[in-house]
């Protein structure tokens, strides 16, 4: 009896979170008048023109929301989500293709984002590159972060997770030590090498 009791207790205790974690699902709804991002009110949101533009984007006539939250300085007439697949950050020792996911850049007149977070990048100059990679007239960046020590004038992407400038190698987004960036070519399956080494996966290979 007593057991029969804590399992019932224990399926009530299961079911109850299930509930309260499909209540919090983080989605944009209008409901009389009003727009949410799950709980929340977008005090500012128009419901009238109101557009949930997936990926947790959505926009009306004075602003663009990115996961409920207003983007500054982006200009909802002209705002649109590209029709690609973007990429994650793997670490090194998983697949070498990356896998789709919804984030990627975005660049206004002013400003440029990765995801909902603005990065310090030159829009005028900045150009996505693919593979996680974009640069501006100075910097490089790896899904969103800067890559220190990269120079954005001579940097080019190669293939397999590989990229370069005039003096360093880079895997995806992590610089390869003991790698010649002159005559560093990308071999396939991961492997690369320049005129003396031999480097896998990013990494020298003894």
């Amino acid at each position: 009896m007593k057991q029969t009791a804590f399992l019932f207790k224990s399926l009530m205790v299961v079911t109850m979170m299930g509930w309260s974690l499909m209540s919090h699902a983080q989605r944009y709804e209008i409901e009389r008048g009003r727009v949410y991002f799950g709980d929340e009110v977008l005090m500012h949101a128009d419901a009238r023109s109101f557009v949930d533009l997936g990926c947790g984007y959505a926009k009306d006539r004075t602003n663009v929301y990115m996961n409920g939250h207003v983007l500054e300085n982006v200009d909802p007439s002209t705002f649109r989500l590209k029709e690609r697949s973007t990429w994650r950050h793997r670490r090194h020792d998983e697949a070498d293709e990356p896998g789709p996911e919804s984030r990627g850049y975005y660049k206004t007149t002013f400003n440029v984002y990765y995801g909902d977070k603005k990065i310090d990048a030159m829009a005028s100059s900045f150009v996505e590159l693919g593979g996680g990679y974009a640069k501006d007239a100075f910097n490089v960046y790896y899904f969103g972060d800067k890559l220190k020590g990269c120079m954005a004038a001579n940097f080019v992407i190669l293939e397999g997770g590989y990229a370069k400038d005039a003096f360093s190698v880079f895997y995806r987004g992590s610089k390869v030590e003991g790698a010649m960036a002159s005559s560093f070519k990308y071999t396939g399956n991961g492997y690369g090498e320049d005129l003396f080494n031999v480097f896998y996966k990013g990494k020298k290979l003894k």
